[in-house]
């Protein structure tokens, strides 16, 4: 009986010493992940702050500068013209052009919004909200200009001045000399 009692201390000896040899190869697995990960991190910092002077040329709004004489060089630069690959330009034309981008009621209002096609910086944009033939709201709002378009100030129509049914949307914007109508429909 004796033996039996040895060879079992024994075997569980063995495997607690397999246990202890994995936990430390997974600790050392860990220490390097984590050593790669800082020093990839950390390694472009470091260059930056390190790396020897070394004479190189920086190009500095027109000018190269030469680091190693302290010289500065004058570089011309040439702008390429800017190219038009969308169709003519909207802004040369007289006529105003533009898109209703949102007619819905929203709240108690019925909401009127569009883009005009142009860059207007000033003007007026008269809406004429009709069914059957008859004009049943208007308003007139101011344009706003954007960087490269513009759209009108916005209308918001009570819907208490409206039924139910199919209206037909004309917007009249006028800037300067230039005119122009942008057309719609709703159904409420």
């Amino acid at each position: 009986m004796i033996k039996i009692e040895v060879f079992m201390v024994r075997r569980r000896r063995s495997r607690l010493w397999i246990s202890r040899l994995i936990i430390l190869m997974l600790l050392i697995l860990a220490g390097a992940v984590v050593f790669l990960v800082w020093d990839n991190y950390f390694r472009d910092k470091g260059k930056v702050a390190s790396e020897p002077e070394q004479a190189e040329e920086f190009e500095v709004a027109g000018e190269v500068v030469n680091e190693e004489d302290g010289v500065l060089e004058e570089e011309k630069v040439e702008k390429k013209p800017v190219v038009q690959y969308d169709g003519e330009d909207p802004n040369g034309s007289d006529e105003i052009t533009g898109v209703i981008t949102y007619a819905g009621v929203s709240g108690d209002n019925l909401v009127i919004r569009l883009n005009i096609d142009q860059f207007l910086d000033s003007g007026e944009c008269m809406l004429l909200l009709s069914t059957a033939g008859n004009v049943v709201y208007s308003n007139t709002v101011s344009v706003i200009d954007a960087a490269a378009t513009s759209s009108c100030d916005g209308f918001n129509v009570p819907m208490s001045l409206l039924e139910d049914g199919y209206y037909n949307i004309m917007v009249e914007v006028e800037s300067g000399a230039k005119k122009g109508k942008i057309n719609g429909e709703v159904n409420l």
